[in-house]
């Protein structure tokens, strides 16, 4: 059995340091002390560059040259991680935080999903924008000590409404229309219906019980 000798071709890489003066869609220009220098960001380099920073320069012999990190950069300037196709963030073991002084934003162009076992959002204030909103769950339970709702349309369609309150006012501008099988009123005092006309009618029996009736 013979050996194949491999013949691996070595190519020799040297590295500086550059400021970059110059930044387009082509790449960076990198002036350097050997010169300036045409070089692409490398895979590794996460910081964009700027024109302005000093940056990690590495030349190989066959002229093409590559930043490798951005050093320096102007006191109190931002950063930006620009990459061009998909970033994926993996945590075999312990937790990702995020946490900022002055605030995060998070914009995307399409969806934004979130799946988790369980999310909670703690804050002193809150405001929420929808055009359109669809919500689903087998279960809500929410405590609200004061709460001021405003719809120019609400539907509620249910089997079934149970409400227990100690003190019911509502205000009626116009119309109140009541459609059902049977209704029931019950009070323990005093059931009161008044109205600059009122009209009862019934299609069998009207029925009036108790112990005085007084009309007129």
């Amino acid at each position: 059995m013979q050996n194949l000798a491999r013949k691996l071709e070595s190519t020799e890489t040297f590295q500086e340091t550059g400021r970059v003066v110059g930044a387009g869609a082509g790449g960076f220009v990198v002036r350097a002390g050997t010169g300036e220098h045409e070089a692409q960001r490398a895979v590794s380099c996460l910081v964009e560059p700027e024109v302005g920073d000093v940056v990690l320069l590495a030349r190989s012999e066959r002229g093409k040259s590559y930043v490798l990190a951005v050093l320096e950069r102007a006191p109190g300037a931002a950063a930006r991680v620009v990459h061009d196709g998909d970033i994926e963030l993996q945590l075999r073991r312990g937790r990702f935080r995020v946490a900022a002084q002055e605030g995060i934003d998070l914009a995307s162009g399409k969806d934004v999903s979130v799946a988790s076992a369980g999310v909670r959002v703690n804050t002193v204030e809150g405001n929420v924008v929808f055009q359109r909103l669809s919500c689903f769950g087998a279960a809500v339970h929410a405590e609200v000590e004061k709460a001021k709702m405003v719809f120019t349309s609400l539907e509620t369609v249910a089997e079934r409404l149970t409400q227990k309150l100690k003190r019911s006012y509502r205000l009626i501008e116009q119309f109140d229309h009541v459609r059902a099988d049977r209704i029931d009123y019950a009070a323990k005092q005093t059931a009161s219906l008044r109205g600059e006309n009122t009209l009862v009618t019934a299609e069998e029996l009207v029925k009036l019980d108790g112990e005085q009736i007084h009309l007129g």
